[in-house]
């Protein structure tokens, strides 16, 4: 009878790699983020509802009962005789649905314009506000042109926002026009805006797919500068446009502006899904992001290096990726993009905002110096919202590739 050995067990083989425990862990974290983003969005779409009826006494002061008739208020004095029409009209504004309450007499003049519902960033609205263009709207006639810079003033710096309010003020007046005053208002044309901004967007586009594949280190180095500069001066400080997470929330909640004038805005989002999902490239943050520009540009002012501390990188990144995450729940879960808003963009290339946001952008600045982009490193919710969609990508590609190289069926 001969000893046999028991047979050895190579538990190491058995074990899961470091790569297959990430991927496993990168997979669950995906499904849990999708899973709290559609809970926000669900809870935010059944209640964010609003109810007009109680505010149109407020643009037909002439009435003293409001009857409602489909979609039409119709206020009647005293006598019984019809005293105005009021209706809720809405159009895109940047961070969503503007809708506006208008009431207009039987002759056809505005009564009052009450702004019932907005989602915009608070420091854009009052440039809306302080400009009183709802006010403006008093006493004009259904059949004026009722458009910015012609008969209303130009709201400089929240141009988005008030073309919003512009035109759901008008999808009501021609809502009015034509059920309540049988005066239908002949359409207008749409013209497509395409100017400066979209044709810079779409070179710095062009200009970081092509030159991240240079082999020359020199050559794309000077180039990468000219798309950071241009994206800094010409996004950033001239037309004050860069990538912002209200944006990503915008595009979650469903509100989406409308293509003819607001093409930019499907062109950069566009842009960056695209060529991330594509290319496995981030060609925004890298390559022209106009705060990214501003912080390198210190950086070379004071030779500011990467600070990655080994032991707290997971933190910070997990810090990063939470007020990410945070931001797009809260966004959802009000309805309202413009209040999820972190990034100190607009302080500084429009020079405007509050004491606490200028406080933050000084704190940004100082540690800029000192640390080579530090905002784009431990707290942009871009980032992580970009990183998202290359891990979606990196799944979608492993799924795909097992389901082509499954065994065929006999």
């Amino acid at each position: 009878m001969t000893n046999q050995q028991p047979p050895v067990i190579n538990l190491k083989l058995a074990t899961p790699s470091a790569f297959q425990q990430r991927n496993r862990r990168e997979r669950w974290l995906i499904g849990l983020t999708v899973a709290l983003v559609l809970a926000a969005w669900v809870y935010g779409y059944f209640t964010s509802s609003t109810d007009v009826a109680p505010l149109v006494s407020e643009v037909l002061p002439g009435a003293t009962r409001i009857e409602s008739r489909g979609q039409l208020f119709v206020g009647l004095d005293a006598a019984g005789q019809v005293a105005g029409y009021a209706a809720v009209g809405s159009a895109p504004g940047y961070g969503g649905p503007i809708e506006t309450l208008v009431g207009v007499d039987p002759a056809g003049q505005i009564l009052g314009v009450k702004i019932v519902t907005q989602r915009e960033s608070p420091g854009f609205f009052r440039l809306v506000e302080n400009n009183n263009l709802p006010g403006q709207y008093t006493g004009r006639a259904v059949t004026d042109p009722l458009e910015l810079g012609h008969d209303l003033d130009a709201v400089t710096g929240a141009t988005v926002s008030a073309e919003g309010v512009a035109n759901s003020v008008t999808a009501a007046v021609r809502n009015i026009a034509a059920t309540g005053l049988n005066a239908p208002l002949p359409a207008k044309a749409r013209p497509i805006q395409f100017g400066l901004p979209e044709i810079t967007l779409l070179l710095l586009f062009a200009a970081g797919y092509f030159a991240h594949k240079l082999r020359n280190p020199a050559l794309k180095r000077r180039v990468r500068w000219g798309t950071l500069l241009t994206g800094m001066i010409v996004l950033g400080f001239i037309y004050t446009a860069p990538f912002t997470i209200t944006m990503v929330i915008s595009l979650l909640s469903g509100y989406w502006p409308d293509w003819h004038n607001n093409l930019y805005w499907y062109l950069l989002i566009g842009g960056i899904i695209f060529v991330t999902t594509v290319d496995a490239k981030n060609p925004y943050c890298y390559w022209f992001c106009p705060f990214g520009a501003f912080q390198e540009c210190l950086a070379v002012v004071s030779g500011a290096k990467l600070y990655r501390p080994r032991a707290l990188n997971s933190y910070l990144t997990w810090i990063q990726r939470g007020l990410a995450l945070a931001a797009i729940v809260l966004g959802l879960v009000l309805r309202r993009p413009g209040v999820a808003g972190y990034e100190p963009f607009a302080t500084l290339f429009d020079f405007r905002g509050t004491t606490v946001q200028w406080a933050f952008l000084a704190i940004i600045v100082l540690a800029s110096f000192a640390v080579y982009r530090p905002f784009c490193n431990y707290l942009c919710p871009l980032d992580a919202v970009v990183e998202f969609i290359a891990a979606g990508r990196r799944w979608l590609k492993e799924v795909w590739l097992k389901w082509r190289q499954r065994p065929a069926k006999v």
